[in-house]
């Protein structure tokens, strides 16, 4: 049985093109599902955490007890510079760490904060080599923790002596990525990708079936008749001739 070219391709194109529509059907659904009680839903207001949230971004809170607190969280604090209720910052250093920073110098090429006498890498920064725009040097005390905000070109924080560490009690919630909301972004990039998989793998079946519908089209050559020439026959012996010798 002869198979028609790009025909498994078809199948296939035809197959991921199905799962990718489900998949992001499925992500339209899950972003429809309620998170659990312990999350509440808010947007980020002002442009301070940029680029790691933007103004009006959808972001969810969830409860953390002071001591819970961990470098590099982000949260919802009340702060003294602010003049709204709370404001977004990230946790820079917790009590007991001391962080520093010196305009002038370089660390491995960069400019950095130096957390406990280490070189701070800092990958969510825009403006990674400018992290502060004034020096410091602070030891944070028990109960308290050293906020600052991603977008430190143009925030607040407690870099300014004016400002310092924040109580941690004043800390609110603590913005976390919702589970159901992560596996929503992942699900739409797995269902476009898929899709695009499949439409490239319909794209090769459809040109390979062309190209072999116009092979079929062209006719075959025309067979070459092929001359038999016989052997020419074995010319007689001569009559004085004798085949055998007697002895």
């Amino acid at each position: 049985m002869t198979h028609r070219p790009g025909r498994r391709r078809g199948i296939a194109a035809i197959v991921l093109l199905v799962l990718g529509a489900v998949i992001l059907g499925g992500v339209t659904v899950a972003k429809a599902v309620n998170p659990p009680a312990r999350y509440s839903e808010g947007r980020a207001a002002g442009w301070q955490m940029a680029p790691t949230y933007t103004d009006g971004e959808s972001i969810y809170l969830e409860p953390v007890a002071a001591g819970k607190l961990r470098r590099g969280d982000i949260v919802l604090a009340s702060v003294p510079w602010s003049l709204q209720k709370t404001q977004m910052n990230r946790v820079i250093a917790v009590a007991g760490d001391r962080i520093r920073y010196k305009p002038s110098s370089k660390i491995a090429g960069q400019y950095r904060l130096v957390l406990n006498g280490e070189a701070l890498d800092e990958p969510y920064l825009e403006q990674w080599k400018n992290p502060s725009a004034v020096a410091f040097d602070v030891t944070v005390p028990e109960g308290y923790v050293f906020l600052m905000a991603d977008n430190r070109m143009n925030s607040d924080g407690s870099q300014y002596a004016n400002n310092g560490p924040v109580a941690a009690d004043r800390v609110v919630a603590k913005v976390v990525m919702y589970p159901m909301a992560k596996l929503a972004v992942w699900g739409q990039l797995t269902g476009v990708l898929v899709m695009v998989v499949g439409a490239v793998l319909a794209f090769a079946a459809r040109r390979a079936g062309r190209r072999a519908r116009v092979v079929a089209a062209v006719p075959a050559p025309a067979a070459v008749p092929v001359a038999v020439v016989a052997a020419p026959a074995q010319a007689p012996a001569a009559s004085g001739e004798r085949a055998d010798v007697q002895s």
